[in-house]
């Protein structure tokens, strides 16, 4: 089963006086017991415990936790709220809705020390009341063993950034993804001579890197978009066949007909040859799950570009070309790196399309022999 995602951020105190501290032990003497595995049900109203910081109300519970215990709370329910974890009068940790799901508000914390912690229900405002339920879960820590060409890792972030080994015993491509439902995750990856970062791959705020990899160990770092954040994520690595007609140099002739495979690099662009020899009708996609493809056709005086004319985030260019030779240059929005198809699809010029092609091959030379004249004038002057 996925561990539940959860977070760490600022979120309300209990008195005023002291925004890191709870009341006395006698209010923390009167909490009501949470284990785990067994989700409790409360409710939030005028006669709950206030918070005199803004006049919001709480309702208070105990855990007990070993030393280096890995905990998660989530909190569901009607009322709008959020959940701060104390240890001996001390705040330990709080939560942040800022990537939760609608009413969803959870939290993952590490306990230092065994005892008893005080886990308070915190309405979000002085007129914030209604039910709640609140349950605790023993989260498995990582392993700390490296992930070996394909597999995942579970893990909280609990510090600015952290770092995981990956082991590639077979040259390929791989692609890495960072996943969190409650932050903003940043994925980097150095070692045998390659170092890339991803902040949104294509994929919400997830981080996602496609990389040509060799054998060797590489680096993972993760951390969180901006300080200070925390919370549950999913790191994975995947190794993915690649196709046999994958295009790795710039200068390659496309086909009349069919499709090509490209890897876009960090610098995420592939230059390709298209050589037309009379007036043809030609349709070229960029297609791509991995990045938003872009398209340009430059070739004589030819400038085509398109970013989304495709499918979603893909791209397409028809248009009827004269003969002649025209590069075609795949690249990606945000220099993004992965896996792209080229489809070619070149047809003979339907009468129109070649009427519209030679008139405006007959604009252009008229255009030229004016700026030939002009130029001409201007300098017998």
């Amino acid at each position: 089963m996925r561990l539940a995602a959860i977070t760490l951020a600022v979120a309300t105190v209990l008195v005023a006086g002291g925004c890191n501290r709870i009341g006395g032990g006698a209010e923390a003497g009167k909490a009501a017991s949470l284990d785990f595995d067994k989700p409790v049900s409360g409710e939030i109203t005028s006669r709950s415990g206030i918070n005199f910081n803004d006049g919001s109300h709480h309702q208070l519970y105990q855990i007990k936790l070993e030393d280096k215990d890995l905990v998660g709370l989530k909190l569901t329910g009607a009322l709008s709220g959020s959940i701060a974890v104390f240890n001996n009068g001390s705040l330990v940790s709080t939560s942040n809705t800022g990537y939760e799901r609608e009413g969803d508000v959870s939290l993952a914390f590490r306990a230092n020390g065994g005892g008893t912690y005080q886990v308070a229900v915190n309405a979000d405002g002085p007129t914030a009341f209604g039910p709640y339920r609140l349950r605790a879960e023993k989260l498995k820590p990582y392993d700390g063993k490296p992930l070996a060409g394909s597999g995942e890792i579970v893990d909280m972030l609990a510090s600015d950034s952290q770092d995981y080994t990956l082991q590639v015993d077979k040259a390929g491509l791989y692609e890495i993804r960072l996943v969190s439902d409650v932050f903003d995750p940043v994925l980097k990856l150095s070692g045998q001579g390659v170092e890339a970062e991803n902040d949104d791959g294509n994929d919400s705020t997830n981080s996602r890197l496609t990389l040509s990899l060799k054998p060797g160990k590489y680096t993972l770092t993760a951390r969180g978009l901006g300080s200070g954040v925390n919370g549950m994520f999913t790191l994975s690595a995947t190794r993915i066949e690649l196709p046999g007609n994958l295009v790795e140099r710039d200068g390659t002739a496309l086909p009349k007909s069919g499709s090509v495979y490209t890897m876009l690099d960090n610098e995420g662009r592939r230059r390709f040859l298209l050589t037309l020899d009379r007036p043809a009708d030609v349709r070229l996609d960029a297609i791509s799950s991995q990045v938003d493809t872009v398209l340009r056709v430059v070739g004589g005086d030819v400038e085509l570009t398109d970013d989304d004319g495709g499918n979603g985030t893909n791209s397409r260019l028809e248009e009827t070309l004269p003969a002649g030779h025209y590069t075609v240059d795949v690249s990606s929005l945000n220099n993004g790196a992965g896996m792209v198809e080229v489809r070619v699809q070149v047809e003979g010029a339907s009468a129109d399309g070649a009427a519209a092609s030679a008139a405006r091959a007959a604009a252009d030379a008229a255009a030229a022999v004016a700026d030939d004249a002009a130029a001409v004038e201007a300098a017998s002057r």
